[in-house]
């Protein structure tokens, strides 16, 4: 694949250099696809899961098998080397093997009771992927950037009508009340924002250079800033709008810590995750409407986490 870095773009135009300056400064965008690099490449976890629930609907499983999972490992690759190109000072092999070493310490989650549960917590997951790279496909500077998010968006959103037709297919054959409806949706943003997007966080913080061409961000400010670009960006629907509150608030209850001290494992910058209760629903509807093909910012595998 053709390089995505700014730095070898033919010379002769001079907004170019200002561009990549523009893109390396910019540590919001540095931190969300880098992280975004991270959850992507740990997508195989996820469609084991899939196939442990679903590998009996053959026409599903050969879908996750030869079409979803392939693009997601395409896309992490692609991804990997934007952030390689652009942001040098970046380790991100040690990033992986810090983050890896997260995901095999901790696990995937808490494994769903039912088939439903994933079918929904995938839905949700998609509809947050599909949000955050779709604001990224507007916000960005680098242009070649913004067509690789505007793929992945459509990606995404292609993705999502496969993952609600097999929710719909489950809940009517099995049944499923919309208050675990809601405690599952809700509980797959709270294990992404305080779980897995803080270890991805932590495991960037961790290999950048002692020099960074961009300031450094605490987790709760990254979440603020990045919060605000999808609320504006992300021409968003009101399930998708549910699901951002849940991270907006997030977002003020880590902004108020202080920035902590860590091991050398982890980052100075980084805040630790921590579990959250459930929310009681009035209904499960908000994320898994018809009109929502996407929703926050995180690719990762979605959980259902416990009170």
């Amino acid at each position: 694949m053709e390089s995505l870095d700014l730095r070898q773009r033919p010379a002769g135009h001079a907004s170019r250099p200002v561009q990549l300056v523009l893109v390396r400064a910019n540590g919001p965008l540095f931190y969300s696809v880098a992280a975004a690099s991270l959850l992507e490449a740990a997508m195989p976890v996820a469609a084991e899961r899939l196939l442990h629930f679903f590998g009996a609907d053959q026409a599903f499983a050969q879908w996750t098998r030869t079409e979803w999972l392939p693009r997601k490992v395409a896309r992490a690759k692609q991804i990997r080397e934007y952030v390689e190109a652009t942001w040098p000072e970046y380790d991100w092999h040690a990033g992986q093997e810090q983050y890896r070493a997260w995901l095999a310490e901790r696990g995937a989650g808490s494994h769903r009771p039912t088939a439903p549960h994933e079918a929904l917590a995938r839905c949700v997951a998609t509809a947050q992927t599909g949000a955050f790279y779709r604001s990224l496909a507007r916000w960005a500077e680098d242009p070649r950037l913004r067509n690789l998010a505007a793929r992945i968006a459509q990606e995404e959103a292609l993705s999502f009508n496969h993952f609600r037709a097999l929710y719909d297919g489950r809940l009517r054959a099995e049944g499923f009340g919309c208050m675990a409806a809601w405690s599952t949706a809700i509980g797959c943003v709270r294990t992404a924002r305080d779980q897995q997007v803080p270890a991805a966080f932590m495991s960037i913080s961790a290999h950048c250079a002692a020099h960074v061409p961009f300031p450094v961000l605490g987790y709760g400010e990254f979440i603020a800033r990045m919060g605000a670009v999808i609320e504006r960006h992300g021409d968003l629907a009101a399930p998708e709008r549910i699901l951002l509150r849940a991270w907006q608030r997030g977002a003020r209850r880590l902004s108020e810590q202080p920035r902590q001290a860590g091991s050398a494992r982890f980052s100075r910058f980084s805040v630790r995750p921590r579990r959250m209760g459930w929310t009681t629903p009035r209904s499960s509807q908000a994320c898994i409407s018809s009109e929502s093909s996407t929703g926050a910012i995180s690719g990762n595998e979605p959980q259902h986490t416990d009170a």
